[in-house]
């Protein structure tokens, strides 16, 4: 049976930047416990200065009634890379995944946190010692550094790849390692060393990593009078840990609670085969029911659009958005939580010196600031929100056409979407499969990095301790046009057991290790995990437009990561690359498959050879552009509500009475009553995404801007296309984050983005031509 989500990190490179603070005590510590004296009768753990003076303080009663305290420390575990595999090749040569065992990965894991906190430690010691110079300070971690982010990615490709680990358990070791990570923003003696003239003539990308450092401190509360320090970490951030750890549970509680069998196979009879291994009680047999609807992303999306039981799909979409509301459990009521939320955080923000926390989430973006981001969406609004009228009516009347009775809700759009889309373009999901087998797409797609951006990637035969994890893995190398190699890159793209499961359409990339030219680490490794469908019987993986356009963006995301090698790990790949533009690149690359061109070479019927005529690819491209006034207009709205929503103050607009007024302004068909939001908003409340949700639709324009600019060239001219590529290549894949994005994007396009460009990509709006200049008559 296919394995459904487990309690996992999600493994975007953005996130690792967004980590909490946590506490949690070594295993050889724990192990301890159970050989201690029975007399032992309390244990009181007190919070350490610093993580290596951890101590557990234990009260043993004696004879003669005397206190005594026993500390231990933190032992380092004795793995070396000869005992542990998962220490071995953190700087070059492929790590050797496929013989790790869970044991190796919590002592690995363990020796790499604590040898960086300890490099931390000898930080602020060589700063006490008087050294003043920046570039060796931050250079004596780096090497720790690297050292941890290989082991803790490696960890996380092992959780979500494979069985090995504990579920409970790797969720502790992410916490420890969350603590780890975040070290070095904890800590007087830094912050005193950053803030004082000593280091004000850095330059480069020491400079930027000296800003980033300053940036933290701030939002960690240093700089504040001890008072103020103590209201924001012992009063606010713990309260607002408090709540989002109840939301949490209550809106992953109410996910999983849904659960609704289907019996009847008519109901399911034209569900994709993927669709129905995921539902169905055995995989192996996926036309045999029952069936289970359960509010996993990707069984929710594609069960909306297949499923033509009205009621089942009304039952669906209640349990989505109801979910943390009192109407559906009293229990998991998550509404007192989302006020403490907004409270707490404008209560952090005040008390760091910001107006409320929109201006301190757009700090450290791309946006920078609130007039901005509303200009941004007022600018697309109206587009959209014609183009949705124009959308709804003309499906209301085409759903009419087949029988339909009532006026359209939410429920009903996809499933009349795709109908429409059927009738419209002779665009059906699952045939266009035929044409799109995976090795061919890849050998295209390679083709297409290594003409356009000089990117070469060559399959590689691993065997033995170098061999992937599973038979089905492939390795590529990844060089330049000269030969010069820039790094290696994993693909583990079919659907297994054993794998984590996000969907087809859906999957990730983890960095394995990221380039360091201080560090020693010079071969950057990634991995792209996807759950395409198997091959078999002859016949190769068929994928769908869809899943095709994931590839080319998690390929985008690899090559980022092995083209931008630079001096330090934070500067390199896309560590460190501002929220709102971090999927940049992975955007710049989907855009390929708008290229009519490009699209017809990416076909070839797996048993015909034939290509796809050039009608029924632009019938493709637009057919995937079908209804985007309405998906804009949802996105306009969440991105709306979430800057409204920690931007306004709390007394003048209760957040239901906000969710009220926005929604008619954005959306053309009415809020059900059943409808809790923002309740089940987790983006906004939980994740990384608070005041910040727009980010999404921020990169989609960056995207659409850059790669307008071969549109402009004209795909005629192919000497013009690859010098707008070789540009890109220069100015944005090899840059990662040591220059501002906003700098990046101007020296592309000579001007600040333009929102028109998305629209423009989108069908919402007709390419303006531009206006020759006349010839002044002397």
């Amino acid at each position: 049976m296919y394995r459904l989500p487990r309690l996992k990190v999600v493994l975007d490179q953005n996130k690792f930047s967004d980590l909490s603070h946590t506490a949690y005590r070594h295993l050889s510590v724990l192990q301890i416990l159970p050989n201690l004296n029975k007399n032992v009768n309390s244990v009181k753990r007190t919070e350490p200065e610093s993580l290596l003076s951890t101590r557990i303080i234990y009260n043993v009663n004696r004879r003669d009634n005397s206190q005594h305290r026993v500390v231990f420390l933190p032992e380092v575990p004795e793995d070396t890379a000869a005992t542990n595999p998962l220490l071995q090749n953190s700087t070059t040569g492929i790590p050797q995944i496929a013989t790790v065992s869970e044991e190796n990965c919590y002592y690995g894991l363990g020796k790499a946190l604590l040898e960086y906190e300890s490099a931390v430690f000898r930080l602020e010691d060589a700063i006490r010692s008087g050294e003043k110079d920046w570039h060796t300070l931050l250079s004596g971690l780096e090497t720790y550094r690297v050292n941890l982010e290989n082991v803790w990615n490696s960890v996380n490709l092992i959780n979500i790849t494979t069985d090995k680990l504990n579920s409970d358990r790797f969720h502790i070791l992410s916490k420890r390692a969350d603590r780890a990570f975040l070290s070095r923003y904890d800590s007087k003696t830094i912050f005193e060393f950053i803030m004082s003239d000593e280091v004000s003539n850095v330059s480069g990308e020491d400079a930027v990593l000296l800003d980033r450092f300053k940036m933290e401190y701030k939002n960690q509360g240093y700089g504040l009078s001890e008072k103020k320090f103590l209201e924001l970490n012992a009063n606010w951030m713990k309260r607002l840990l408090e709540a989002q750890r109840d939301v949490n549970f209550k809106f992953s509680t109410s996910t999983q609670r849904f659960r609704s069998i289907i019996r009847d196979p008519i109901v399911v009879r034209e569900f994709p085969v993927d669709l129905l291994r995921a539902m169905s009680a055995d995989s192996a047999q996926p036309a045999r029911g029952p069936w289970s609807v359960t509010l996993h992303p990707y069984i929710y999306r594609k069960f909306m659009e297949y499923c033509p039981d009205r009621k089942l799909r009304w039952n669906a979409y209640v349990a989505d958005v109801s979910r943390c509301s009192k109407e559906m459990d009293v229990y998991l009521n998550c509404a007192g939580h989302v006020k403490d939320i907004r409270q707490h955080r404008l209560d952090q923000a005040v008390t760091i010196g910001y107006e409320n926390y929109v201006e301190m989430s757009l700090a450290t973006k791309m946006a920078g600031t609130a007039e901005n981001v509303n200009a941004f969406i007022s600018a697309m609004h109206g587009p959209a929100k014609t183009a949705q009228e124009i959308e709804i009516a003309a499906l209301q009347e085409y759903a009419e056409s087949r029988g339909f009775e009532d006026s359209l809700r939410e429920y009903d759009v996809p499933f009349f979407k795709r109908k429409q889309i059927r009738s419209l373009y002779g665009i059906e999901e699952e045939s266009m499969r035929e044409f799109f087998p995976l090795p061919h797409v890849l050998k295209t797609l390679f083709n297409l990095l290594a003409e356009q951006y000089d990117i070469v990637f060559e399959y590689v035969q691993n065997t033995g301790e170098d061999a992937p994890w599973r038979d089905e893995v492939s390795l590529y190398k990844v060089s330049d046009k000269s030969g010069q190699v820039r790094g290696y890159c994993y693909l583990d793209a079919y659907i297994r057991d054993d794998k984590g499961y996000n969907g087809a359409d859906r999957g990730w990339f983890i960095p394995l290790r990221s380039n360091s030219n201080i560090g020693g680490s010079i071969q950057p490794i990634g991995c792209i995990v996807m759950s395409l469908p198997n091959p078999g019987f002859g016949k190769p993986s068929l994928i769908s437009f869809n899943e095709m356009e994931e590839l080319f963006r998690q390929f985008g995301k690899a090559v980022a990561h092995v083209c931008a090698k630079r001096q330090w790990i934070e500067t390199s790949g896309r560590t460190g690359v501002e929220w709102d533009a971090i999927n940049f690149i992975p955007d710049l690359m989907s855009h390929w498959l708008t290229v009519p061109a490009v699209l017809q070479s990416l076909s070839c019927h797996w048993s015909t050879n034939e290509k796809l005529g050039m009608a029924l690819v632009e019938n493709q491209i637009q057919a995937n552009k079908h209804m985007s006034g309405h998906a804009l207009s949802h996105e306009l709205f969440k991105a709306a509500y979430d800057i409204s929503f920690y931007s306004s103050e709390y007394e003048k607009e209760q957040y239901q009475s906000l969710a009220d007024r926005l929604w008619p302004q954005y959306l053309v068909i009415e809020k059900d009553d059943d409808n809790s939001f923002p309740l089940h908003f987790s983006d906004m409340m939980i994740d990384s995404w608070c005041a910040g949700y727009y980010s999404n639709l921020w990169s989609r324009m960056l995207a659409a801007d850059v790669f307008s600019a071969y549109w402009e060239a004209g795909w005629e001219n192919p000497e013009a296309v690859r010098k707008v590529s070789q540009k890109i290549l220069n100015s944005l894949l090899t840059v990662g984050s040591s220059r501002p994005t906003a700098e990046v994007f101007r020296e592309l396009r000579g001007r600040d983005p333009n929102p028109d460009a998305l629209l423009i990509s989108l069908g919402l709006k007709k390419v303006r031509s531009p206006k020759k200049r006349v010839a002044n008559k002397e």
